[in-house]
């Protein structure tokens, strides 16, 4: 069901507090109540919106990843460039969202037996975001996939380095940072080499 005007800027309001919220103090030190507090919502508004305080941080995410793919569908420079461009950020929104969060959601992806309709959707939307990164300049020239190259399991083998990293940095309760340039260097040398081969020179 459609929101109106109203409801949109209420929703607005809360996600725009709790992303300010989050961003100063941390997930796990941020309540409901300091969201409704700031954004001048009452409790029981937030709670029309939103089922917990998780889900909060899904929205935003899945709000920025929308600014991100697009971002990098549309950036100057490579298909190297791009693919580093949408691999950093996502780390940077991971980091945001905070190790127990992650964690949650790979653990999600896993367990997710039934076909999970809204993890199903996610894998699904990280697939074609991936892809069209991949090819939106598709054999038009230096720097950019032949024609012939399988595309669709260089998109899952992205996928694997991207979660694989971040499996990783669950592991070790996020002491090191994904998204500084040690890891930037480390990103665009590994996806440089999965993709070098079917570059066109």
């Amino acid at each position: 069901m459609a929101l109106t005007k109203k409801a949109e800027r209420t929703k607005a309001k809360l996600l725009q507090s709790a992303k300010k919220l989050i961003g100063e103090k941390g997930f796990d030190r941020v309540s409901v109540e300091d969201i409704t507090r700031d954004s001048g919502v009452a409790k029981g508004t937030f709670y029309h919106y939103f089922k917990c305080k998780e889900d909060v941080i899904m929205e935003l995410s899945f709000q920025s990843s929308r600014v991100i793919i697009n971002q990098s569908i549309h950036l100057e420079g490579t298909v190297v460039d791009r693919c580093c461009f949408f691999i950093m950020n996502m780390y940077r929104d991971a980091r945001w969202a905070g190790v127990r969060l992650v964690r949650q959601w790979i653990r999600e992806c896993i367990e997710s037996e039934t076909g999970d309709a809204k993890v199903k959707e996610c894998l699904e939307d990280f697939h074609s975001s991936l892809l069209t990164i991949l090819t939106v300049h598709w054999g038009e020239g230096p720097g950019e996939l032949v024609e012939d190259a399988p595309v669709d399991t260089l998109v899952k083998l992205l996928i694997g380095h991207i979660f694989g990293t971040l499996t990783v940095w669950c592991m070790v309760n996020g002491v090191w940072q994904m998204d500084d340039k040690t890891g930037e260097k480390y990103t665009r040398i590994d996806i440089g080499n999965l993709l070098k081969p079917y570059l066109i020179p």
